[in-house]
């Protein structure tokens, strides 16, 4: 993530990939529900998005302080007209827009830039999706529980966040030694 990063200038296209790259890594989203998100959905007091998924199906996510600031910095050049929260800007730099409104990337369109950035960075080409299976690790990782990885993704069963779990064979082996069997008492 921090080559793709680096890898986004001032311009206003810049602006735009930072925001989504960064929007993408501390949210967990879908492409497709990045490319849904309309800037009524943003709401910075609470640092958080509504997100509209799969069936339908709308949760809040929250956005890292880092992602907010770069976030910000896109909205400085987007502007705060109703529309698109990430939208197609054309070689010239002017956001595209229909009746004045910001109109929504695509899921292709956020992995042709995804595409782009890493290649300028360098850096091997990831999707997405791998900033999603990202997510769920580190939320994981740090010890947050199932149930609250499973809501910020909008999966319908555990069983599929549980899928994500990357934690080594050790990390569970140390839980189980937390544990500590009851004295025995003597038999009467």
């Amino acid at each position: 993530m921090g080559a793709a990063l680096s890898a986004c200038d001032d311009s206003p296209a810049g602006l735009r990939d930072a925001a989504l790259i960064a929007t993408l890594y501390s949210t967990g989203c879908r492409r497709a529900e990045i490319a849904g998100l309309a800037l009524t959905d943003y709401d910075p007091a609470a640092r958080s998005l509504r997100v509209r998924g799969k069936r339908d199906k709308e949760r809040m996510v929250y956005l890292t302080g880092d992602a907010i600031g770069l976030l910000e910095r896109w909205l400085a050049v987007r502007g705060r007209t109703a529309g698109a929260l990430f939208c197609p800007i054309s070689r010239a730099g002017r956001l595209r827009t229909r009746d004045g409104r910001p109109v929504p990337l695509t899921g292709q369109g956020i992995a042709d830039i995804l595409a782009r950035r890493l290649g300028e960075a360098g850096a091997s080409p990831r999707t997405a999706h791998d900033f999603r299976r990202t997510f769920i690790g580190e939320l994981l990782d740090a010890g947050v529980d199932l149930a609250t990885a499973q809501a910020l993704v909008g999966h319908s069963s555990p069983a599929t966040t549980a899928r994500y779990d990357r934690r080594p064979e050790n990390t569970r082996r140390e839980a189980v030694d937390r544990l500590r069997l009851p004295e025995a008492r003597p038999l009467r």
